[in-house]
């Protein structure tokens, strides 16, 4: 937010997603800031304009929210559930080998990816039909 105006929306959405164990969508958001005083598309602007100057990556869900977490320097991947849609973090990447593998066949460098592995997670196994 160095280069941004700070105001109390900017300052209340960059704390919550800080500290979110997931990625979260204007919706969720909203939802948490119940009782601030803001509105909806006050946090659909304010994310936009947080993704556009880099402070936050913006993902696409399989139900096609899209949801918001930190940009860092680390890249993340997180496991979703069809189900209920649950994030879950990896503290790890997955495809550190693959990478190494195309690039020594195919000479192109990998230096980014962008991956959600999708599937049911435990509790929603666990529940009755």
């Amino acid at each position: 937010m160095s280069n941004l105006k700070k105001t109390k929306t900017r300052e209340l959405v960059l704390n919550l997603i800080k500290n979110a164990k997931s990625p979260l969508s204007a919706n969720e958001i909203y939802q948490q800031l119940e009782g601030a005083d803001v509105n909806l598309s006050t946090i659909y602007r304010t994310l936009d304009t947080f993704t556009k100057n880099g402070t936050l990556s913006k993902e696409t869900s399989i139900d096609k929210n899209s949801l918001y977490t930190m940009r860092s320097n680390e890249h993340t991947h997180f496991l979703e559930c069809k189900k209920c849609h649950k994030q879950t973090q990896l503290d790890y990447c997955p495809y550190y080998e693959a990478n190494k593998n195309i690039q020594a066949e195919t000479d192109f460098t990998v230096d980014a990816h962008n991956i959600v592995i999708y599937g049911i997670c435990k509790n929603c196994k666990n529940e009755k039909d």
